[in-house]
């Protein structure tokens, strides 16, 4: 298995405890090695004409913590440019992504939360890999729109054939994982 980054999971707000705590023990199962560390919510980021956080501002605030990577995590809703919400955000092939809880409960046991979220990470986390999107629904880097589409979306295994060097174990053709 190749050595895998440190991810520094990045709580910002009030995220739920035992989420995080999850999340980071499914990072950890995925291969990473994992620390977390707290922040504050920048109240700047807040759009008080939406009623949501700018997810770039709290991708900034994750950019500015010296680490190997940053995971940020938050309870709030985001939203980035013109789009109406989004799951999570990241630098492409950089140190930091930002994730949201705030949509990923809905119409959610724990189970398909635990999930989703994880997901979500490693979809963002993906990116920091110099990953894009993959042309397979079934993929963790498909763009999910709707939490549905986030429900399909496989995970990646560890100990799978990919080849040495692949972010996270993932086995994708690097040209159909290109934004």
């Amino acid at each position: 298995m190749t050595d895998m980054p440190r991810i520094t999971l990045l709580p910002v707000g009030n995220p739920d405890r035992r989420a995080l705590d999850d999340l980071a023990r499914d990072l950890s199962g995925m291969g990473f090695d994992v620390e977390l560390v707290g922040h504050a919510l920048p109240q700047v980021a807040f759009d008080a004409r939406r009623g949501q956080f700018r997810a770039d501002a709290l991708l900034g605030m994750a950019l500015s913590v010296r680490a190997q990577r940053v995971l940020a995590v938050t309870d709030v809703d985001l939203y980035a440019q013109d789009l109406n919400f989004v799951f999570g955000v990241a630098q492409p092939s950089g140190d930091a992504c930002v994730i949201s809880l705030f949509r990923l409960n809905l119409d959610a046991d724990e189970e398909r939360f635990r999930g989703r979220a994880l997901k979500e990470a490693m979809h963002e986390l993906g990116y920091t890999f110099g990953l894009g999107h993959c042309a397979d629904p079934g993929c963790v880097m498909w763009f999910s729109n709707t939490l549905g589409e986030t429900d399909r979306k496989g995970l990646p295994s560890v100990q799978g054939d990919a080849p040495p060097g692949a972010p996270f174990g993932l086995n994708l053709d690097p040209a159909e994982t290109r934004a």
